[in-house]
């Protein structure tokens, strides 16, 4: 990463070190003079362009930098891709970390899963009770999501007061957390507010979001015609999506269990701090279910996104050690397909088919609703907040870009709205928004709980081996009079050949053809680059594509 300039004690700084111009691993430095802190600090789950990899967390150089400044880590929600980073700055330093019970019970069961970490100290978040962390005063604002105790939050700073949403929606007639609305919003509209970041996951999506009482009334029809056993999948983080399925399933005498190890642990924490009711006699153990009727019984399941080793995955592989799908179990899906996981998800829905199941998902019935605001809440946070200068975040740039034409129509100027993504740093002062440089960001990768190092060279060269193959051709030879002791050994890996191609015939010819070009340049000064260009060309015209191609020449 580029080193940063100079900063002025004049001017606010705000780094997105992740969640802009991507979806996940949101992060954000907020930094004035000597005092630095940190907005989340979220995970991201890699595709297949990061092959091994488990995770990816932020890159951190630009704190690293600056560690003996960095005042506290804050937190807007429990999500993983909003906490799950933060054990591994953990291994940078002490941290004092700033949230709620709920996520900071999250971040508790996660540092018990890793070793050298240093010292954490957690402060309790209250809603609306002002906290000063550095030159910053926080107001935590509570807002709707998917998750229980999300907050935005209002920033006084020495430039001005910025509005920082973090994910929400606005559903008026759920009140399972009390009412919770605009108005906070509209009370700092008032005073000014200087800066709007605010989440652009929805962007694109015109309307509002459905209330979440429309998919409890869609399950309780569900239920009532429920005549088999049912498996509904869900985030285990949506807690109050929980709490009503365990009600409706207790008004009509049906029980329910768990399945999945984030279920179990999510249900666990929220039950313990009181943010869950469970009815009495309702939740049974998965092993117990075959003592109740199959219309009786409705299991809770994690692995709505089909990721690798989750409870309905495995259910749907026939590889669950207590539950295994029977013809005419109905599925449901209550979740989103989050971009990028559509081929698994659909892959493990055939694969319920194929067992007997009857699948229900969101695009063909009300089973899901969004925890992200759709265009017109979007535009009553921006109506209600009024703010001077307006920055999108959390999403891919057309989220952002359609967010910043919303802003627009609004009635923010133009040239007051900006459109950044990770690494863009801005610098607020009272009389102007400013872009400055731009940071080179290479994200932190994570196998297991370990960083592992490499350059942004050695991820897409792990990602060609995986399209391409490899080869690895070896040449014995004498070492005084450099004439091969026998013919190359030819060894392919992972190689795809054109029909009609027989592979070892394949070998043999590459063998042959390798030999007459290792005695064409056996004495020039370039012979293992000349070996790997003639090896990739000959593939080339055999094989489905050009392998990475490896001469080892060695003399005996």
């Amino acid at each position: 990463m580029k080193q940063a300039g100079n900063q002025t004690n004049q001017k606010l700084r705000i780094i997105p070190l992740g969640g802009l111009g991507e979806i996940g691993m949101n992060c954000l430095v907020i930094e004035y003079g000597q005092d630095l802190v940190l907005i989340d600090c979220g995970v991201q789950f890699p595709d297949s362009h990061w092959p091994g990899m488990d995770i990816l967390v932020p890159d951190f150089d630009y704190v690293r930098q600056k560690l003996s400044n960095l005042r506290a880590v804050i937190v807007t929600h429990g999500h993983d891709d909003h906490i799950g980073a933060i054990p591994y700055l953990l291994k940078e330093k002490q941290l004092d970390i700033y949230a709620t019970p709920f996520p900071t019970g999250l971040i508790s069961q996660k540092l018990t899963e890793h070793s050298d970490l240093n010292e954490v100290r957690f402060h309790k978040i209250e809603n609306r009770k002002k906290f000063k962390v550095g030159p910053f005063t926080f107001d935590p604002i509570p807002v709707q999501h998917s998750i229980i105790e999300a907050l935005a939050f209002a920033i006084e700073t020495p430039v001005g007061t910025l509005i920082h949403s973090g994910d929400f929606k606005h559903d008026a007639h759920e009140t399972s957390q009390g009412m919770i609305g605009f108005e906070p919003f509209e009370e700092w509209g008032k005073k000014g507010v200087a800066l709007l970041l605010s989440d652009s996951t929805n962007a694109e999506r015109p309307g509002h979001t459905l209330s979440e009482m429309e998919i409890k009334q869609s399950f309780e029809q569900i239920l009532k015609r429920q005549k088999s056993r049912m498996i509904i999948a869900l985030f285990a983080s949506n807690i109050k999506r929980v709490e009503k399925l365990l009600q409706l399933a207790h008004e009509q005498g049906k029980k329910v269990a768990f399945a999945g190890r984030s279920m179990h642990s999510y249900t666990k924490l929220a039950f313990e701090q009181n943010s869950l009711s469970i009815p009495p006699e309702t939740l049974v153990l998965l092993e117990h279910i075959g003592q109740y009727p199959d219309d009786k019984v409705i299991v809770l399941v994690t692995g709505s996104q089909a990721e690798p080793q989750s409870a309905l995955l495995r259910i749907s592989e026939g590889i669950h050690k207590d539950f295994q799908i029977r013809p005419g179990d109905l599925v449901v899906m209550s979740s989103r397909f989050i971009p990028g996981n559509e081929r698994a998800i659909t892959k493990m829905i055939d694969q319920l088919y194929r067992a007997g199941a009857e699948v229900l998902y969101e695009s063909i019935h009300h089973v899901h609703v969004s925890g992200h605001g759709q265009q017109e809440e979007l535009l009553m946070m921006l109506k209600a907040t009024r703010p001077k200068y307006f920055i999108p975040i959390h999403g891919a740039y057309r989220h952002l870009s359609k967010h910043a034409g919303l802003a627009k129509e609004s009635g923010v100027q133009p040239e007051n709205i900006q459109v950044i993504e990770d690494g863009q740093i801005v610098e607020l002062s009272k009389e102007s928004l400013e872009i400055g440089e731009r940071l080179e960001l290479n994200r932190g990768v994570v196998v297991g709980t370990s960083f592992v190092e490499g350059s942004p060279d050695v991820f897409s060269q792990r990602s060609n081996l995986s399209k391409t193959g490899v080869v690895f051709a070896v040449f014995m030879r004498d070492s005084k009079s450099l004439k091969l002791i026998a013919p190359p050994s030819v060894y392919p890996y992972g190689l795809m050949y054109f029909r009609g191609e027989n592979p070892e015939h394949v070998a043999q010819d590459a063998e042959d053809h390798l030999e007459d070009i290792y005695y064409d340049a056996m004495h020039s000064g370039e012979l293992e680059e000349t070996l790997r260009l003639e090896g990739r060309r000959f593939y080339k015209k055999r094989a489905s594509h050009k392998p990475v191609f490896i001469p080892l020449v060695l003399d005996v």
